[in-house]
């Protein structure tokens, strides 16, 4: 047996792994108590995640397919194919034919993510589409406009808060991680609860995390924006606040949006007491360090991108942020206010059919379907899914679905052929994290306090498989696009390279994403390769103290402030609030999403599912209040069609009184299968796809995000007519 220590590469927490081999199989995946930065949120999907290894369904090897089959190829074969194939669609119809998406599972596979994007701009290709666009974008959309970069994202001084406002967070669940972490976050948040301070937790369920909260509010869906501009009306009008007025701009902008709304109005858009949100307000404003904090759940509605931009407001009108126990912005390995132009540059690429412009580089999710499926200039004709699955992550998965089976090249990259790869043309084998000798950089920047550590392979891998890096490396050259910098006359330098390396067994020779991390790491300035290739359990301690400053140094030296009022945010504010309270008698019911511990969206389900008690897969289970129950004449147990204005599907009733009346439960991640390329057989993963019931038109019209909180549904007896069983929903 042998020992090896790693970094997890699921979430953003990255948890110290400690993982023990034996001929060349890992037996076992534990946390490494000896790592200084981050064990202690390790969960199940880490410690089943080696299961994915030796699956009898991993895709091992290039696959073709053959007819109504998927026949095993070589990489030279597979290279030449795929890059002949997109060379004649760019050559018939441009470049923006050729498309992309990319999945949770790249963003934390450096390797592949810094060359799918060399691959992309090598193209010249603007019809790129992500997760992000799906519960993220919002977060990226308010820090565009507040501070000029997509990415900057602010990070939480837990230790020394006194007060905590958490708004559409579960984090006994989701940690407290969204685009930035915080090790051991939420049981942190708990110890400063058993020392005093206050846990106000905003939700329409009452989620584990709720229960544990000092106070749980329970807003209407997507009306988190007007509880915030509540609670800021009541500072402003009570002199509450205490502002840094020389870091901001547009202060009296905001001030006067305030005080002109109207606080009943207000509450009753929210369906919150006027007296809760009064003391809500004066709770927060006077307690000596708070934060408040808004998350995915307030990001995947209609005004996810209002209820983001409050929430900044609320903390910047009350002085909570690069200010003890508020937020503070970190520069740790990489600062990415400073870099973000050069690695994340601006794109004012606009969307070819709605004319959207894209957010944080990418289009949204919401579009591709129509994009594939609408002829003319640009129409989308080949596609390359990376690491995704989009047909069940997004909404109406079933237009995509077909929407897929229609484009001349769907090229796959993943360890498994899941829902939204069943028209592929290519498989491309997946490489797994306990697989590989990286530094993620990126991901590593986006920590509370500095830290940098070395992911360590505990097995090699397959000898049919190349790293998924490697086979976008070369893709592009035998596409003859120029890999790096526009410069196609470097391409034969790079050839050369890789055969150097090849012939004389030293990898270091060749391009790879180890020889530009340890150019971005230099670049940094906090720590040196040699430092972090010596530190075995990683850089950095989580419990060193913040440094408060640094946002409002960068900005001034980049001779801005935060913009506090940004037009299309106040625009979008004065008509939502211009828009009179409305409720469709038709659909009655808005419906929200939850998670399990146990799984990561649709991604794991072939690994962590396996500790899954049959009582925890509840993805066919539809939760609603006691009240509404009595009210539709509906029963514990009961079988029932749930229909929005798009879809239908059905369900089991699980009447609960953690939810508030109006509101309805149904987790993500369910309904879909994942396939064995060699024999064609898909298993199926349970449950329903509760996605499908969004629909791809109804958007937050500032980030394009989907409403996978806040659809308007019905739920309603099976009669004869009502849809298949769930599995044959799937399918469609």
């Amino acid at each position: 047996m042998s020992t090896s220590y790693t970094v997890c590469g699921i979430c953003e927490q990255g948890c110290g792994l400690k993982v023990t081999t034996e001929n060349r199989r890992v037996i076992k995946v534990e946390p490494d108590k000896d790592n200084p930065y981050s064990w202690q949120d390790f969960c199940i999907k880490a410690g089943k995640s080696h299961l994915a290894l030796n699956h009898p369904k991993r895709i091992t090897q290039p696959m073709k397919r053959v007819g109504d089959r998927y026949v095993a190829t070589s990489y030279d074969e597979a290279v030449a194919a795929i890059a002949e194939g997109f060379n004649r669609i760019i050559d018939q119809h441009g470049a923006n034919a050729v498309a992309s998406y990319v999945g949770n599972p790249n963003g934390f596979n450096f390797g592949s993510a810094l060359f799918h994007t060399m691959l992309l701009d090598a193209i010249g290709t603007e019809s790129r589409y992500w997760v992000g666009s799906i519960d993220q974008n919002a977060l990226h959309v308010v820090s565009d406009e507040l501070y000029g970069n997509p990415w900057v994202s602010l990070q939480a001084d837990i230790d020394h808060c006194d007060h905590f406002l958490l708004i559409g967070t579960n984090p006994q669940i989701s940690t407290m991680c969204w685009i930035g972490y915080s090790p051991n976050g939420w049981k942190r948040v708990l110890a400063r609860k058993a020392e005093g301070a206050e846990v106000v937790v905003v939700d329409p369920r009452r989620t584990e995390s709720a229960a544990k909260a000092s106070q749980h509010i329970q807003p209407l869906p997507e009306s988190d924006w007007a509880l915030l501009l509540a609670i800021i009306k009541v500072i402003v009008d009570k002199d509450l606040g205490r502002p840094r007025d020389q870091h901001l701009q547009g202060l009296e902008r905001v001030l006067a949006i305030a005080a002109s709304a109207d606080l009943d109005d207000l509450a009753k858009r929210c369906d919150i007491p006027v007296e809760v949100i009064i003391q809500l307000a004066e709770n927060f404003a006077r307690a000596p360090r708070a934060m408040a904090v808004a998350r995915t759940g307030v990001s995947v509605g209609r005004h996810g991108v209002l209820a983001l931009w409050l929430t900044q407001v609320l903390n910047y009108l009350t002085d909570r942020v690069e200010s003890e126990g508020g937020l503070y912005y970190v520069s740790g390995v990489l600062d990415l206010l400073a870099a973000g132009d050069t690695l994340f540059p601006h794109s004012e690429a606009k969307s070819r059919l709605r004319g959207n412009k894209n957010v944080a580089g990418a289009h949204s999710l919401a579009e591709l379907a129509d994009e594939i499926t609408t002829p003319g200039e640009g129409q989308i004709r080949g596609l390359i899914i990376n690491s995704g699955n989009p047909v069940v992550s997004g909404p109406e998965g079933h237009k995509l679905d077909a929407a897929l089976a229609d484009l001349d090249m769907l090229v796959v990259i993943d360890q498994f052929q899941r829902e939204s790869h069943r028209h592929a043309d290519w498989l491309i084998p997946g490489d797994h994290f306990l697989e590989r000798d990286d530094i993620n950089p990126l991901i590593q920047s986006l920590s509370p306090t500095p830290r940098a550590q070395q992911a360590r392979a505990a097995v090699p891998l397959p000898e049919t498989m190349r790293y998924e890096w490697e086979f976008l490396r070369d893709l592009t050259l035998a596409m003859d696009k120029p890999l790096l910098d526009g410069k196609k006359w470097l391409n034969p330098l790079v050839k050369a390279s890789i055969w150097l390396a090849r012939v004389t067994g030293k990898k270091q020779l060749a391009l790879s994403p180890n020889l530009l991390s340890r150019l971005l790491i230099r670049s940094g300035g906090r720590f040196s390769w040699s430092e972090i290739s010596r530190a075995t359990h990683g850089l950095g301690k989580v419990d060193d103290r913040p440094q408060f400053g640094t946002l409002f140094e960068k900005l001034s030296q980049q001779g801005r402030k935060v913009a506090l009022a940004p037009d299309s945010f106040v625009r979008h504010l004065q008509q939502t609030l211009d828009t009179p309270l409305a409720k469709n008698p038709e659909f009655p019911l808005q419906l929200i999403s939850r998670r399990r511990l146990k799984m990561m969206n649709s991604w794991s389900v072939e690994t962590s599912m396996t500790a899954m008690s049959e009582r925890e897969k509840t993805g066919d289970r539809i939760e609603i209040n006691t009240e509404d129950g009595q009210r539709f004449g509906l029963q514990e147990g009961q079988t029932v069609t749930v229909s929005s204005a798009v879809a239908e599907l059905r369900a089991v009733v699980h009447l609960s009184d953690d939810i508030r009346p109006g509101v309805a439960v149904m987790e993500h991640g369910w309904g879909h299968r994942t396939f064995d390329p060699k024999t064609g057989q898909g298993s199926y993963n349970g449950g329903v796809n509760r996605n499908q019931l969004v629909s791809n038109r109804d958007l937050d019209p500032l980030s394009r995000v989907p409403r996978l909180n806040g659809t308007d549904i019905r739920v309603t007896p099976v009669t004869a007519a009502s849809p298949s069983n769930p599995a044959e929903l799937a399918a469609r």
